[in-house]
């Protein structure tokens, strides 16, 4: 019993390495099937147009982030989606309301002190118009009832009053012309500092920033640290905060490297999976490449080109900017082509080589080629059998 389970293991063991060997020799075959090939790009969703929240105009060029809502929150419009800090507004706002409450309290009591000083140079000018009415009267007597002397005396005083009187109109016109001015400079230091004051208040609103309409928020990234900006990180005028996207114009940005330049072109049909969502395929074209390779990332030596993505479908319900994505591009696919399985080609000569099951070898001329097949153009025939590289050459 013994010696007959020993020899039902070997014939067992004899029969599974034929099998393999069989099996491996017929998949190993030139045959007529579809071609394509295929690219595979990573990237991530984006959109190509949206509203764009940036620092406002400061008094100062930099400021930090106060308070900032998650990235990928659904706001509406008017919500609050970042705030920055406004502490050097704020202090500037209160001493420039100590500013305007100093001057209109000068602009009261200077009102006093000009109404007094009028009125004082008003009431001596009245004093000296009832001189000159005294003098005038005395001047009216005629000669003939006084003396030479009194009568040239009474006209010589006549002269001085009217003087006198004129000259006290002229400080009078005088005087309220230096109190319009001077009322006028404090007017317009109070104009001043009202529109300081409120332009301080608009700066200190600007600093909140609102959603212009009703969307997700997308935050931008720190320009330098790989990551998403936070509150506490220092930004400048200009600095794009947050985004709101425009989630009808979902587009693929995805990364081609420097090596594979020219080997896809606008127009090549791809298929896009989300990272998030690995069970399902969206299609779409490759739209645009960019001209010149970018760093892929700062202070890296590698290089890519931008490649857009336009999706014949969104799927509003799954897709949000920033989500990851496999982008497969169909490089080129062909009917009917007569295949050769890279697994029995030798590329390691001038010319690409086959090895056949019985151990003769031939050249073979190829055309392009996917990871898993070539397209034969001449060298072969249909249903000849191959072995393995790696295989033949142990052999």
């Amino acid at each position: 019993m013994k010696h007959w389970s020993i020899a039902v293991l070997l014939i067992a063991g004899c029969f599974s390495g034929y099998s393999e060997k069989e099996n491996t020799a017929r998949e190993l075959r030139v045959r007529r099937g579809p071609f394509v090939s295929e690219l595979v790009l990573s990237g991530e969703l984006e959109a190509a147009r949206g509203d764009t929240l940036a620092v406002p105009p400061l008094p100062s060029w930099q400021t930090a982030i106060k308070w900032m809502v998650d990235d990928g929150s659904a706001v509406k419009a008017g919500d609050r989606v970042a705030e920055l800090d406004n502490s050097e507004l704020t202090a500037d706002l209160d001493q420039k309301r100590q500013t305007l409450t100093q001057t209109l309290q000068e602009m009261q009591q200077s009102e006093a002190q000009w109404s007094a000083d009028v009125e004082e140079k008003q009431l001596d000018a009245e004093k000296k118009k009832s001189d000159l009415d005294k003098a005038k009267l005395q001047a009216s007597v005629p000669r003939d009832l006084l003396s030479g002397r009194q009568f040239e005396e009474n006209q010589t005083a006549l002269l001085r009053t009217k003087t006198e009187y004129d000259k006290s109109l002229d400080v009078v016109r005088s005087k309220r012309t230096q109190v319009a001015s001077d009322r006028q400079n404090i007017l317009l230091r109070i104009e001043k500092a009202r529109r300081e004051i409120a332009r301080a208040e608009e700066g200190i609103g600007a600093l909140v920033l609102r959603a212009p309409r009703d969307g997700i928020v997308v935050i931008r990234d720190h320009p330098w640290e790989g990551r998403k900006l936070q509150s506490g990180d220092p930004v400048f005028v200009g600095f794009p905060i947050a985004l709101l996207p425009d989630l009808s114009t979902i587009r693929v940005n995805a990364a081609l490297p420097d090596v594979d330049d020219g080997k896809i072109a606008n127009g090549m049909p791809v298929t896009v999976t989300l990272d998030g969502y690995p069970s399902i395929a969206y299609h779409g074209h490759i739209s645009a490449i960019s001209a010149v390779a970018q760093e892929s990332r700062r202070m890296s030596l590698r290089r890519q080109f931008e490649v857009l993505i336009a999706l014949d479908r969104l799927d509003a319900s799954r897709m949000r900017p920033g989500l990851s994505a496999r982008v497969v591009v169909q490089r080129e696919s062909k009917r009917g082509a007569l295949l050769v399985p890279r697994a029995a080609i030798d590329f390691s000569g001038s010319e690409p080589v086959v090895h056949f099951t019985n151990g003769k070898t031939q050249s073979v001329k190829l055309g392009p080629c996917n990871g898993q097949d070539c397209i034969a153009i001449g060298g072969i025939e249909e249903g000849r059998e191959l072995a393995p590289v790696v295989e033949a050459k142990r052999g």
